[in-house]
């Protein structure tokens, strides 16, 4: 006979597991709203604004999912979710929210690498679905599919701009955010920002 101990045990800890994710999803869906306004005015402005929504869906079906394997989030995890909440909103790896600084570079990597370990978590939920019933398989490949997205997106995003943080030529950028959040702009150059990304 199995050791319902052990299985229940195993349950517990992917509560844990869940729960610890939705923490962090918390936290992620005010980054993306940061990294919004670090593109507001640009190209990507719009498809990072979608991508915001869609990880929020995102972190609504993990809370459904959680409720569904008969799990809720524990009182100190919700404690710490108002502060993740407000360091996301924050943006703190680009407080000032500079689209040429290395800290925008920063941002996209970081996000990018909260969504692969998002992906990485679905694709987990789905090997254990093979043993397990409660688990909504067409709602975890749909949330995988969500994040190939995402990752497109992200990957797109920092191809088309990563010249003009890093490039070796003149600015590919009409504007850039000074020390007080204003916009100067930079004349006699192309307004880059103006222009629709080459992979659009």
């Amino acid at each position: 006979m199995p050791d319902r101990r052990t299985a229940s045990d195993a349950d517990e800890r992917l509560g844990a597991y869940l729960n610890e994710h939705l923490l962090g999803a918390e936290g992620g869906v005010r980054a993306f709203r940061a990294a919004v306004r670090t593109w507001e005015g640009t190209p990507h402005e719009a498809a990072l604004d979608a991508v915001a929504d869609e990880v929020d869906r995102d972190r609504r079906d993990l809370a459904r999912i959680i409720m569904r394997l008969g799990h809720k989030p524990a009182g100190w995890k919700r404690f710490f979710t108002g502060f993740l909440r407000a360091f996301g909103a924050a943006g703190p790896y680009n407080l000032m929210r500079r689209r040429r600084a290395s800290t925008a570079q920063i941002e996209l990597d970081l996000l990018t690498g909260a969504v692969r370990a998002k992906r990485l978590m679905w694709e987990a939920l789905l090997e254990l679905a093979e043993d397990d019933a409660r688990h909504d398989v067409p709602l975890l490949r749909d949330l995988v599919a969500r994040a190939d997205h995402q990752l497109d997106e992200l990957a797109r995003i920092t191809l088309a701009t990563v010249r003009e943080r890093f490039g070796n030529g003149d600015p590919r950028e009409a504007h850039e955010r000074d020390a007080g959040g204003r916009e100067t702009e930079h004349h006699g150059h192309a307004p880059a920002d103006d222009q629709p990304s080459p992979q659009t």
